[in-house]
């Protein structure tokens, strides 16, 4: 009985095989790990591109708005009143693709809060910061006060998916009349 334990632990033979598929075994969970974590990065990536592109759809609404202020800083909506006054574009194409990239809204800022009456406008471009809608020009401009106001608007802009919003206010030199 001794002799056949002493000949079963001495006997070598399949420790190859068992060794083989152990180490088989370890290299499938690694390489199932490193596959997971490269979809990972993958859906990372694709995420962090997508939110990237509505960014800059938006972005590009807004400075094309703010290029392009005659399409809303027009005769009707300069006669309208400081709460009233209000533009929107759903259909901005900034890639040319014939498909709309943002959304743009205009409106006066004013010192009420005042939200657009009309219905014209969203919740996000009704919320900018009070201020008076019409005061003197910045000191350094270059503008004379006796001669010159600004007006000033806020700009929204809000990607397709309606994802990202953006916000700026800007200000335009008029006359004074």
């Amino acid at each position: 009985m001794i002799a056949s334990i002493q000949h079963t632990l001495s006997n070598e033979k399949g420790f190859v095989l068992v060794l083989v598929i152990l180490m088989l075994a370890i290299v499938t969970v690694i390489g199932i790990a490193a596959t997971r974590t490269s979809d990972t990065e993958m859906q990372i990536a694709a995420n962090e591109r997508s939110r990237a592109n509505e960014f800059y759809d938006a972005e590009g609404g807004l400075i094309d708005t703010i290029e392009r202020s005659g399409n809303w800083l027009t005769d009707d909506f300069l006669t309208a009143g400081e709460t009233t006054a209000a533009y929107r574009n759903p259909n901005v194409d900034i890639d040319g693709n014939g498909t709309p990239d943002a959304i743009v809204e205009v409106r006066c800022i004013e010192s009420t809060g005042t939200p657009d009456t009309g219905g014209v406008l969203s919740d996000v471009a009704n919320n900018f910061p009070l201020q008076v809608h019409i005061a003197p020009p910045p000191l350094g401009s270059g503008y004379s006060t006796k001669y010159f106001e600004v007006r000033r608007y806020a700009v929204t802009s809000t990607s397709e998916s309606g994802n990202t919003q953006l916000q700026a206010g800007v200000w335009k030199i008029f006359n004074k009349f």
